[in-house]
């Protein structure tokens, strides 16, 4: 087996974990808007549809490549970062936790001039929030 054969494998098995947890999150009956669900299944499918597209059509990457990638630092770290915020997404206002999830974000790849750190982050988290809560309806967690 090729590592990215691998690769693909536990990346399938991950989107079709996603799936079924996203297949848990609650819904407002009724509702006019795009479902709480709608977003994390377009993920989570994508995710799956890539992992199944690699495992089925592997590069010649080799093992110890792939595990170098996979273990980078600024890999777990951002990995790290994803997972903070997906765990803390319900509780935390949407604008300051993606302000904050961006920011880290760009350290962790790197950046460090400040005027993007904070621009960026801020225009981003502003950006979504308009867009998800007004282009698509979206209920957002929002501090009141």
């Amino acid at each position: 087996m090729k590592a990215d054969q691998l690769a693909g494998i536990v990346t399938c098995v991950a989107g079709v974990a996603g799936i079924i947890a996203t297949a848990n999150v609650d819904v407002i009956a009724g509702q006019n808007t795009l479902s709480a669900r709608f977003f994390p299944y377009l993920l989570t499918i994508g995710v799956t549809i890539g992992g199944l597209a690699l495992a089925l059509r592997p590069e010649d990457t080799a093992w110890s490549e792939a595990a170098g990638r996979l273990l980078d630092s600024r890999a777990l770290a951002f990995a790290g970062l994803f997972v903070l915020y997906a765990l803390t997404f319900r509780y935390v206002d949407f604008r300051l936790g993606t302000l904050a999830f961006v920011a880290g974000a760009m350290w962790v790849m790197g950046e460090r001039r400040a005027t993007r750190l904070i621009l960026t982050p801020v225009a981003v988290s502003i950006v979504a929030y308009l867009l998800f809560r007004h282009a698509f309806t979206v209920m957002l967690p929002t501090w009141n």
